[in-house]
């Protein structure tokens, strides 16, 4: 059951935590994710992103700062894990060495035939992956 991403480039794609967290954070990734960000309605976010953004959120700025940026995030298409993304999360893990959360936000990106948008090295070099890096 392998993933396979159409050649035709999608108007569709997933940003990982690492990206909504640079935006809500106004980090120093954050201007690179903005061009991806603009959008929402082309926007696939997993339900493990969500976790890891509102968790975030939460520590950081609480309660209210984190609902409210679960409203931001609700303006999106939001993907949940099922059998098919479970198999082939696990495929992709034993394949590319990725953790397992990793894996799950991965294989949603390809079962939706999505570009993945990360700040996440572990990314670095896989298919259907634009990787935000810091100018050096």
């Amino acid at each position: 059951m392998s993933p396979i991403a159409s050649d035709a480039e999608s108007p569709f794609r997933v940003v990982d935590s690492s990206g909504w967290i640079e935006h809500f954070a106004d980090g120093p990734l954050a201007a690179g994710f903005t061009p991806f960000l603009s959008d929402p309605d082309k926007i696939v976010t997993p339900t493990l992103v969500l976790y890891e953004v509102y968790r975030w959120a939460r520590r950081h700025g609480g309660d209210r700062k984190a609902m409210e940026i679960v409203g931001h995030l609700e303006h999106t298409r939001f993907a949940g894990v099922d059998v098919s993304t479970a198999i082939v999360a696990a495929e992709l893990s034993v394949d590319h060495g990725l953790a397992a959360a990793d894996t799950l936000i991965y294989a949603t990106a390809r079962l939706e035939r999505c570009e993945l948008i990360t700040a996440d090295t572990d990314f670095r070099g896989l298919p259907g992956v634009t990787l935000i890096e810091a100018d050096v």
